[in-house]
């Protein structure tokens, strides 16, 4: 009965904004009925990442904590906190002024808001657990070669991470992030060769599909940088 409630609770929550939280028997309200302010909005979700990114770091520490501290647990735990590292990055260094500014631009900011913070943002949290899922997976058994549902959990955060980013920056400018596409696809190829590799292994070369997104955003952005200053 508990969890129906909480599901219950959880569908009203979630589903109210799509009506702007219409109620029966009273006038509609529209998106001009809320102003939004761009910083203080687009801060608080930002503070959201930052905290299920520190819970991250919490659960690997614990799992590694609780483990026979050996080179390979040592490389594990390693690795999953540049993994942590790089998910900070994707958003931080990228999308999240992205999205701010897109916010401050658009002429409907409350439906924007509404897809990109309020259902936007629930799958890159998602994609920030299942990522913690699949560190602690792989720091508790780094040298064996993970069964496929273990496999599939290690994987799926970065891609549902990836994924979200990309829905994100569709939504707040029409583009499409070529890159972490390109990263998901590359997450799908280090899972098919994760079924002949060790979890160690696949972990590290989740790693470097995040880092290398990461950096070709960097790279991005320092050249749009340069073309702005000569044509200003």
């Amino acid at each position: 009965m508990r969890t129906a409630l909480w599901l219950l609770a959880l569908a009203l929550d979630y589903g109210a904004p799509l009506v702007l939280f219409w109620v029966p028997g009273r006038p509609r309200l529209a998106g001009e009925t809320w102003q939004v302010e761009t910083a203080h909005f687009a801060e608080r979700f930002a503070l959201f990442v930052i905290i299920a990114l520190g819970e991250t770091i919490v659960l690997t520490g614990a799992t590694t904590a609780e483990s026979e501290l050996d080179f390979a647990t040592v490389a594990a735990f390693g690795g999953a906190f540049l993994g942590t590292a790089a998910l900070w990055w994707l958003y931080f260094t990228s999308i999240a002024r992205l999205a701010e500014q897109a916010l401050a631009e658009a002429a409907d900011r409350t439906l924007l808001a509404r897809d990109a913070y309020t259902y936007g943002h629930v799958l890159i949290i998602a994609g920030i657990v299942l990522a913690a899922v699949g560190d602690e997976l792989v720091i508790a058994h780094p040298t064996e070669e993970l069964p496929t549902a273990e496999l599939i959990a290690v994987v799926v955060g970065p891609i549902i991470y990836l994924l979200a980013q990309a829905l994100l920056r569709s939504r707040m400018t029409g583009w499409i992030s070529v890159r972490r596409l390109a990263g998901v696809l590359a997450c799908v190829v280090v899972g098919f060769i994760g079924t002949a590799a060790t979890a160690v292994v696949v972990g590290a070369l989740l790693v470097l599909v995040l880092v290398g997104v990461a950096i070709a955003d960097t790279i991005a952005g320092v050249r749009r940088q340069r073309r702005l200053g000569a044509t200003a």
